[in-house]
């Protein structure tokens, strides 16, 4: 951000320490719920609104955050969320950034006294495609890049993705986790200001194969939903799609 002095030379305004915390705590974080499912934060900077969102109960909310104050523990600030949909509700909530990788969310019904709102914990911050986890011996499978078949193309960002098929071209955000002993791929379709349309979960598989001049790297996608007993198949078909990386441009 540029300010003119007066005599016409532009500066740098420097950032505030609320605009330091924001850019911190900005992306998403996800909490996990004893029966498995996930509870997400989703703090978006530029646009000053939180999501959240919580698999078990099929939620979604969305806040828009004002009074953005420190209090006076260390790294904890205050926030006012403002439901979008239904401004007389509207959520005191306390940030606590633990570390960089760990946040506590603090999150009241203004005017009720409810001590056990599902959105209260602690909660990790989200890699790339899934969710913060403890080192393997065997390196992750990160998604990245452009897979593809006869009918449709999947794009994947950080944690955006952009399917383009027949019906058009849908976008959102996208995750890769395990449950229980298998990968879980899922793609939650966002609307205009970022509200939920749909969310779609895989059993997701992926091979890697190499040739003179090429990497081949096929994923393959089994709708489903994630059940109490585990992953159950809807039926549909698996979609398998590929993407071919030349060597030079892989190395």
């Amino acid at each position: 951000m540029l300010l003119i002095l007066m005599s016409g030379i532009p500066v740098l305004a420097q950032s505030t320490a609320a605009d330091r915390f924001k850019k911190r705590l900005d992306g998403a974080w996800v909490k996990k719920e004893k029966d498995g499912s996930s509870t997400i934060i989703n703090y978006n900077e530029s646009s000053n609104d939180i999501i959240m969102f919580s698999d078990a109960q099929r939620v979604q909310e969305v806040y828009l955050c004002s009074q953005f104050s420190p209090t006076l523990k260390e790294n904890t600030w205050y926030l006012l969320g403002t439901n979008d949909m239904v401004p007389f509700i509207r959520m005191n909530i306390t940030v606590r950034l633990e570390s960089e990788d760990v946040c506590y969310f603090t999150v009241r019904e203004e005017g009720i006294k409810n001590e056990g709102v599902i959105w209260t914990g602690q909660y990790n911050r989200m890699t790339e495609y899934g969710e913060k986890k403890a080192p393997k011996e065997e390196k992750q499978f990160v998604l990245d890049g452009t897979y593809g078949n006869d009918t449709m193309t999947l794009t994947f960002s950080k944690n955006h993705f952009t399917l383009t098929d027949e019906k058009g071209i849908h976008s959102g955000l996208a995750a890769l986790y395990d449950f229980e002993d298998i990968s879980i791929l899922e793609l939650r379709f966002l609307g205009k200001e970022g509200k939920l349309e749909s969310l779609l979960q895989y059993k997701f598989d992926h091979s890697i194969t190499e040739n003179d001049d090429s990497i081949i790297v096929e994923i393959s996608m089994l709708p489903g939903k994630i059940k109490i007993h585990g992953f159950k198949p809807s039926g549909e078909p698996k979609l398998v799609l590929t993407q071919k990386i030349a060597k030079e441009k892989a190395e």
